[in-house]
């Protein structure tokens, strides 16, 4: 029988401009973006954008920030380098190890129990570092998923004055230059390379990212590796560059009016939520404490630990109602606001609020599992990667030396990192996060009775 006619659906009909802009590399009149000394129209682009943000040029990617991270670490560390790097970082900053064979130095984020999560990083914790260990390059994120930006001016600032290439993950921060009660971004800060999720905040399409350079010695070897190390597709995608080049445009002609409109739309809801009995949310007043500089605050953070609820059970709350949060924690639960967010959003996410069940305040929660010691590291994570590995029981993981990277996600910063030596703090924490809901991203056991490690 012959099969039947393809029905247009109404994506179909939705897509038809993408389909129209989707080329291939073959179309060599557009440039292409392995190449930077032609001025085609992928090149103009990318001055454009670099303009925009007053770098030096800009590197658009196709498959989002994590090949980003990657290219900037490899560009600004030669390969063997020592990374100070912040702990939190994101999974892509350890695929980057792997690669270069890099030596990472952990600095590790001050625990604020108030608030329950991790500040960003102190200048003082940064030069105690520096004082004790020799150092390639320094690689930071900022701000961290909470939106909370630590002392990374002065940090940058300092390893400017030593000669050391400083790459910032500013996933979060693509909006940071073009609204001034936002805090400064990284790129207005003297960082070398700022990678950037434009599709995160701005208005570009799923994966379209934003490298810039801002430092010119790094063009150069930046594109050694777009062309040697198969990162990026040579069928990179056409509608989501231009959807970059639309977002960023936005930004610069309309940045300070949607943002600041925005703003104000969050501290309305921030102040409102704090109504919500059992439920408490910081803002920029935290500001002054050691690694919180300034604040996103388009970004809404709720703790409610108060509640007797997890972050995890109010989150379901809420999507039963299709209200869909950024994400949830142990304690608590994260909004983000953007321009596309409108009061109706606002008034219900509010209301999903103040129907949150009561619970009795179960010993489970009653004391919330602190992030244990950063673990000693025993190889590097290129040697942990590569080395014979063996499964064994949890309990007979600890002493031993991780083969895996295991993070709770969200936010996704490993608790453990291949490489490191297993303690029992580690083992209780991860039991205990998965026990309340969390994903543990990385671990090759979904059920977390075995951990992979390396063979003695």
């Amino acid at each position: 029988m012959p099969s039947p006619p393809l029905r247009v659906c109404e994506g179909t009909r939705l897509l038809q401009g993408a389909f129209q802009l989707d080329h291939s590399t073959s179309i060599g009149d557009l440039g292409s973006l392995f190449v930077w000394r032609d001025d085609k129209p992928l090149q103009q682009l990318k001055r454009q954008l670099a303009d925009a943000y007053g770098a030096v040029w800009s590197f658009p990617s196709t498959h989002g920030t994590t090949i980003l991270n990657i290219l900037a670490l490899l560009t600004a560390c030669p390969p063997g380098g020592r990374v100070l790097m912040n702990r939190d970082a994101h999974s892509s900053v350890t695929a980057a190890l792997i690669q270069g064979d890099l030596h990472p130095i952990y600095l590790v984020p001050d625990y604020d129990p108030v608030l329950g999560l991790s500040r960003g990083p102190t200048l003082e914790r940064f030069e105690e570092l520096l004082g004790r260990e020799a150092v390639d390059c320094v690689f930071l994120t900022s701000p961290n998923y909470f939106g909370i930006v630590g002392e990374i001016a002065p940090i940058i600032a300092l390893a400017r004055t030593m000669g050391i290439p400083v790459v910032v993950d500013a996933a979060h921060a693509p909006h940071f230059h073009f609204c001034d009660a936002l805090p400064v971004g990284a790129e207005d800060l003297g960082a070398d390379l700022v990678a950037q999720s434009t599709h995160k905040v701005a208005s570009a399409l799923s994966q379209g990212s934003l490298l810039l350079v801002k430092n010119e010695k790094f063009i150069e070897p930046l594109y050694e590796h777009v062309n040697e190390l198969g990162l990026v597709s040579t069928s990179f995608s056409y509608p989501i560059l231009a959807s970059i080049e639309l977002g960023v445009r936005q930004l610069v002609e309309e940045g300070e009016a949607i943002w600041t409109q925005t703003i104000s739309r969050a501290e309305r809801f921030r102040e409102a939520c704090r109504s919500v009995p059992g439920v408490t949310c910081f803002g920029r007043e935290q500001g002054g404490k050691p690694g919180f500089s300034d604040l996103d605050p388009t970004r809404v953070t709720l703790n409610v630990a108060g509640r007797g609820l997890t972050g995890f059970e109010v989150e379901r709350h809420l999507n039963a109602e299709r209200i869909y949060p950024e994400m949830a924690t142990l304690q608590h639960v994260l909004f983000l606001l953007t321009p596309g967010t409108t009061d109706d959003d606002v008034s219900r996410a509010l209301r999903a609020l103040q129907t949150l069940p009561d619970q009795p305040w179960l010993a489970r929660y009653a004391a919330f599992p602190l992030p244990p010691p950063l673990p000693q590291m025993a190889v590097t994570p290129r040697r942990a990667k590569f080395s014979p590995k063996e499964s064994v029981p949890l309990a007979a993981s600890v002493g031993r030396i991780s083969g895996e990277t295991v993070a709770t996600y969200p936010p996704g910063a490993p608790v453990i990192a291949a490489g490191e030596v297993v303690s029992a703090e580690v083992v209780d924490y991860l039991r205990r996060m998965k026990a309340s809901g969390a994903v543990l991203k990385g671990a090759s056991d979904p059920t977390f009775q075995t951990l992979k490690v390396l063979r003695s």
